[in-house]
């Protein structure tokens, strides 16, 4: 197990590489699902059997990618890389992969060039049934094109021994951190490279890998993995339910404090957690990932849990979410149409929470009177903030978006106050909405009676006895809200204090001049407006009240659909659907954010040397990007409920995103010397 996960990242990364134009994948023939062998590709020899043999015991693990040099070309194609630079380092790249597996001995290159990258890879995980220890049994399967050239290739550094008819054990010269076997295979490769820990996986596990799996009928998706949780359950369940029960005692020994109040919620939760832990055991059925790649739509990941049943919590919360699945609420097509990323949630149950809140009220009420912080009622009123200011499923909407830099440098030759400090701002913090299908008078009260609680004096006057300080904590409180935000409205204002200035006229690395005085500490004023609507609240936050404003107006109610989501194309999939969660992100919060702190850096004001040539040329990548950071990627989640339910999360990279990260990684190559502009 420990060489095949890093095996796995090498393996996608010598995909894309060494693929050029799509191979035509074999077609399926047979009653039996085999694959054809291709016509360039030497049969395995007939004395061998070849014939499929049963899947091994309590297997918990397989991954199956059926045509990684077609995946990975379809997705280079979508990212508008070419086959030259693609085969670049097509031979480096395979080589790496094959040194993790083989002896140092061996002659990576030569045996690269025998791997089939158009035939599936494999991967199994098996329990060991006959171990004592818990240890499992892992194996992965490289289809090779020919037996002989892969005999070849080994022989010259590596010696062969036969420990089955048409299976042989890799020795090299040199140790190497995996055990290796060349086998002949079924399907559409001759011959396969077999790797594990040990000699036991490979020969336990290679049969099948070499024999069976390559000659099931092709998956409908590109690649398909998944963790199967019931032979782990029926072999460790019971043991491990019976551990669980010692959970409330373990946490009284290790983290009571001598509070009554705080113990009786801390073996409150351990004994919840047990408790749900246990119940995860017997509703837990497998874990699965989907890949699928086309010309359309490029790139779609799928992920998600198969249950068994709903008596733990967290599979009755799936169950009862999946209850309020449906398309984007109305709510959501009011957020602005320029956000880099908007998601809405359905809402979930707020009862479900409850008893899980006032345990953990319980636990900060009963530390905090412990530590003598506060009288009884400050410590109620600070621990009164973990809870739900709404107490009805509601649907909610999440909204992000950058600032640009301001413009004055540009146009007066010279940074203004503060000027490189509100880009970094501008670029990592933004904008942010937060809108809830909610009336605005439960959380106007929450979020007043948590700045008060913050500012209580009783609870400040202990803090530096447990090693905080109350003057280095930001100051936080409400003020005047804006009139333009109506009379359901509340404003607070967060000061963060003596934050070192950016020098904004030095150079990277030189001497400031003797007589120049050090600049002085500066604060960061950071603003949430709260603007309630009869039935709907929006929450906006960031450091630009200006730009808070003019988002917030563009989300009332009756605003034109000009500047909202509801005119923003390539959103058609989440107005219909079941989803319990949706949305979209972009590259645009990563890309935008970093090219808004090299504009900054790199500005009339800000000094020649604060930034090497490396990040101006990664900065004129960015600014060069087709489509800026702005493509789609949509993410869904979508419950099946019932007595089984089947929670799952997919996430769609379009053309446009692939086409970006594509130029990203070409400059990348470009600036590393490996290709030429």
């Amino acid at each position: 197990m420990r060489t095949l996960l890093p095996l796995a990242t090498l393996v996608l990364l010598a995909g894309p590489a060494a693929c050029g134009p799509s191979p035509t994948p074999a077609s399926p023939a047979g009653a039996q699902g085999e694959v054809k062998v291709g016509p360039s590709q030497a049969a395995a020899s007939p004395a061998f059997d070849l014939s499929p043999v049963a899947e091994p015991a309590a297997v918990v693990g397989v991954l199956r990618w059926g045509n990684p040099a077609a995946t990975l070309s379809s997705l280079a194609a979508c990212g508008g890389l070419s086959p030259t630079v693609a085969d670049a380092s097509a031979q480096a790249i395979a080589s790496t992969l094959l040194s993790e597996l083989v002896s140092s001995s061996i002659d990576t290159n030569q045996l690269a060039g025998v791997l089939a990258l158009d035939a599936p890879v494999h991967l199994l995980v098996a329990l060991d049934e006959s171990a004592k220890q818990a240890k499992p049994m892992a194996a992965v399967s490289f289809g090779l094109s020919s037996l002989e050239r892969a005999r070849g290739a080994l022989e010259a550094g590596a010696t062969l021994t036969e420990v089955k008819p048409g299976m042989w054990k890799i020795g090299g010269k040199e140790p190497s951190s995996s055990s290796c076997f060349l086998a002949a295979s079924a399907g559409s490769a001759p011959a396969r490279l077999l790797c594990g820990d040990r000699d036991r996986d490979v020969t336990a596990l290679g049969p099948y890998l070499a024999r069976t799996l390559p000659t099931l009928s092709p998956e409908e998706r590109d690649l398909h993995g998944e963790v199967r949780f019931v032979p782990i359950s029926a072999k460790y369940g019971e043991m491990a339910k019976r551990d669980l029960r010692g959970l409330p005692i373990l946490a009284q020994s290790q983290l009571a404090i001598g509070q009554p109040q705080f113990d009786r919620a801390l073996t409150d939760a351990a004994t919840a957690v047990q408790g749900e832990l246990a119940a995860l055991i017997d509703d837990a059925g497998k874990a699965f990932i989907d890949v699928r790649v086309d010309s359309q739509s490029c790139m779609n990941l799928t992920a998600g849990l198969e249950l068994r049943g709903q008596s733990s919590w967290l599979a009755g919360t799936m169950a009862d979410e999946a209850r309020r699945a449906g398309p984007a609420p109305a709510l959501y097509w009011r957020a602005p149409k320029d956000s880099y990323s908007a998601f809405f949630d359905q809402g979930g149950d707020p009862a479900r929470y409850g008893d899980i809140l006032k345990t953990l009220r319980a636990m900060l009420e009963g530390w905090l009177e412990k530590e003598k912080i506060g009288r009884p009622a400050d410590r109620k009123a600070l621990a009164d903030v973990l809870s739900l200011p709404v107490n009805q499923p509601a649907a909610s909407v999440s909204a992000h978006g950058d600032i640009p830099p301001a413009p004055a440098a540009a146009k007066t030759g010279q940074a203004a106050p503060n000027e490189l400090l509100d880009g970094l701002l501008g670029g990592f913090i933004g904008w942010n909405l937060y809108g809830v299908d909610a009336a605005p008078d439960g959380l106007i009260k929450y979020l007043k009676n948590a700045v008060v609680a913050y500012n209580t004096p009783g609870l400040r006057t202990r803090l530096p006895d447990v090693d905080i300080d109350p003057k280095q904590l930001p100051t936080v409180k409400t003020v005047p809200a804006p009139k333009d935000l109506g009379k359901n409205a509340l404003a607070v204002e967060i000061q963060i204090k003596d934050i070192p200035k950016l020098d904004d006229g030095a150079a990277a690395g030189s001497t400031p001049p003797a007589n120049k005085a050090k600049p002085k500490p500066t604060t960061v004023t950071l603003h949430l407006l709260l603007m309630g609507e009869e039935k709907t609240t929006w929450i906006a936050f960031g450091h630009d009240r200006r730009e808070l404003l003019r988002r917030l107006t563009m989300v009332k109610a009756g605003a034109p659909d000009a500047e909202t989501l509801a005119s923003r194309p390539g959103l058609e999939p989440l107005k219909s659907g079941k989803f319990v969660y949706g949305g979209f992100t972009t590259l645009a919060p990563i890309t935008r954010g970093i090219q808004n702190v090299l504009t900054t850096l790199s500005g009339p004001g800000a000094g020649s040397g604060l930034l090497p040539p490396e990040a101006r040329q990664f900065g004129d990548a960015l600014a060069k990007l087709p489509h800026k950071g702005e493509g789609l990627m949509l993410v869904t989640a979508q419950d099946q409920g019932g007595a089984a339910p089947r929670p799952a999360i997919s996430i769609n990279l379009s053309k446009p995103v692939l086409e970006d990260i594509g130029a990203l990684l070409v400059a990348g190559l470009q600036m590393a010397g490996i290709t030429k502009p």
